[in-house]
């Protein structure tokens, strides 16, 4: 292929990325890019599918954002998307990942409403049940692909839904404070683990060289508001179960509830939970 492009497959989804500081060379370098692989795939009597393929621009130029990328494959033009999805996350031109948390927000609130089903149920409501629940239906959800987007100043609004899945866990009410809320959980706050998770990436991809960002080196950062996974996430030192705890008594003691119910942090119930 073009040596102006990259090229990232998993399973049947290939992506073709170009960089260039305008446009016309974008549209140019992928094109080039298409032609050569359609040679490719009738070389292996393969039948290319213009129709599903679609191609979508990532910059800040804020007077373009209404620009459409002109790239055709096999002489049909390929369809600009605005918000492709790529591996599950939703992508947007400003790499905001706004509309990928507005959907995971959506996703975990409607597995909330199936956890309160369980709550309001007289077999499979104890606390160790939900508990179980809520990190295998909820927390996967809402952690799914976070390494990538956790960064982002949207992040937090995913907070809101966690904390119900929590409530739902405990059976506390909206006044009870956060902090103790995730103590009567037994689970660290969502942006806690969130981080936790991008250092575990960050550890495969400083240690294992299969990973795709082994050995790369992370670009000259231009704006203070763009933060990269290479050049802000650090790797593991401790286990992923002792960064989290670490980080959540550090909150703690930075930020301590109106109260202290007595509980240190724990991924676990604390005692009396499972007390009618």
């Amino acid at each position: 292929m073009d040596q102006n492009t990259e090229r990232f497959i998993y399973a049947d989804d290939l992506c073709v990325t170009s960089q260039e500081s305008t446009f016309e060379a974008v549209e140019a370098n992928l094109t080039s890019a298409l032609d050569e692989l359609h040679l490719y795939y009738e070389r292996n009597h393969l039948h290319a599918n213009p129709a599903k393929t679609q191609a979508c621009s990532f910059h800040l130029r804020n007077r373009e954002a209404n620009r459409l990328l002109n790239i055709t494959w096999s002489g049909t033009p390929l369809e600009h998307c605005t918000n492709p999805v790529y591996l599950g996350v939703t992508l947007d031109r400003t790499l905001s990942f706004k509309e990928h948390v507005k959907n995971t927000k959506l996703k975990v609130n409607s597995r909330n409403n199936i956890l309160r089903k369980l709550t309001n149920s007289k077999w499979g409501a104890t606390a160790h049940t939900l508990r179980s629940t809520a990190l295998a239906l909820c927390y996967s959800s809402a952690e799914y692909a976070c390494p990538v987007w956790e960064r982002s100043s949207h992040a937090k609004k995913l907070d809101p839904a966690l904390n119900n899945t929590c409530r739902s866990i405990t059976g506390c009410l909206k006044p009870t404070n956060i902090n103790n809320l995730h103590l009567l959980a037994g689970i660290a706050p969502a942006d806690v683990r969130r981080e936790v998770a991008s250092r575990v990436e960050m550890t495969k991809a400083t240690s294992d060289e299969r990973h795709l960002l082994y050995g790369r080196v992370p670009p000259a950062q231009r704006l203070k508001s763009r933060r990269s996974f290479l050049s802000h996430v650090q790797p593991l030192i401790a286990s992923r179960e002792e960064t989290r705890l670490q980080l959540w008594t550090k909150r703690l003691e930075d930020d301590p509830p109106p109260t202290d119910i007595g509980i240190p942090p724990s991924e676990a119930l604390p005692p009396g939970s499972e007390a009618p």
